[in-house]
């Protein structure tokens, strides 16, 4: 019997679901008091995970004709998880609530639109590539790495606050953005070391990792350079509001 690919997929990626679901501890936290709109994308997001996890589990133990059921249920919450996060983006540009993420909203919020168009292609182009298992399982794997980064963020300043015990944001050594660098930096370390696995057991590159890491890349100079300048806030505004 042939065996097939990715026997222990799904454990790895439980590990991102655990890491998304404690930088999001606040949300779970409170999760009575939280609006209407937040819960459309937390739960249609972890939901959209589990599907994620389960996925691979059911390609090995169970028939493919359950796993192309499941996938369909997992292409409709994609949708969902798309639909809201962009409302998500709506909401954070309309809130006037004080944060330390105010005077870069705008750029963070077009970085968002960004991993989120993305996250929607890598899942169709792993439907249309869904007869090639390899490059199938890559373009749902990528997925990951479009909605890590918003919850590593989130997670990184955990243990921070606690070695530093702030009275306030402002009164931290560093400021987000370095949070975000660093955890952009970690995150392009993990695809460069599965794009040089992929190289070194199948002499292959594989298009989903290449995508995500040059997208990666080029969203630390985003948020860095661009800032909440005039003509994104036009942008934005005009989009959204």
């Amino acid at each position: 019997m042939k065996t097939k690919l990715f026997p222990r997929l799904h454990l790895w990626l439980i590990l991102p679901f655990v890491l998304t679901l404690a930088g999001f501890h606040q949300y779970w936290m409170g999760f009575t008091t939280m609006p209407f709109h937040w819960h459309l994308h937390g739960i249609s997001a972890t939901a959209w995970y589990l599907v994620l996890i389960a996925q691979p589990w059911i390609y090995q133990h169970k028939s493919i004709h359950l796993h192309r059921k499941v996938g369909m249920i997992g292409l409709v919450l994609a949708g969902f998880v798309t639909a809201s996060g962009l409302n998500m983006v709506k909401g954070n540009l309309l809130s006037t609530e004080a944060s330390p993420l105010f005077d870069v909203r705008y750029s963070l919020s077009s970085l968002d639109c960004l991993f989120i168009g993305f996250f929607m292609l890598s899942v169709i182009l792993a439907v249309m590539n869904a007869r090639n298992t390899a490059s199938h399982a890559r373009w749902m794997i990528s997925t990951v790495f479009w909605v890590l980064s918003p919850a590593t963020v989130r997670l990184s300043y955990v243990p921070l606050l606690m070695v530093f015990q702030p009275k306030s944001f402002s009164d931290l050594p560093f400021i987000w953005s370095d949070v975000f660098v660093g955890n952009q930096v970690l995150i392009i370390l993990v695809l460069l070391f599965l794009i040089f696995r992929d190289f070194q057991k199948e002499k292959k590159i594989y298009a989903s990792y290449v995508l995500v890491t040059i997208v990666q890349v080029l969203a630390i100079p985003i948020l860095l350079f661009l800032k909440d300048s005039p003509w994104l806030r036009e942008l934005m505004n005009s989009v959204f509001l």
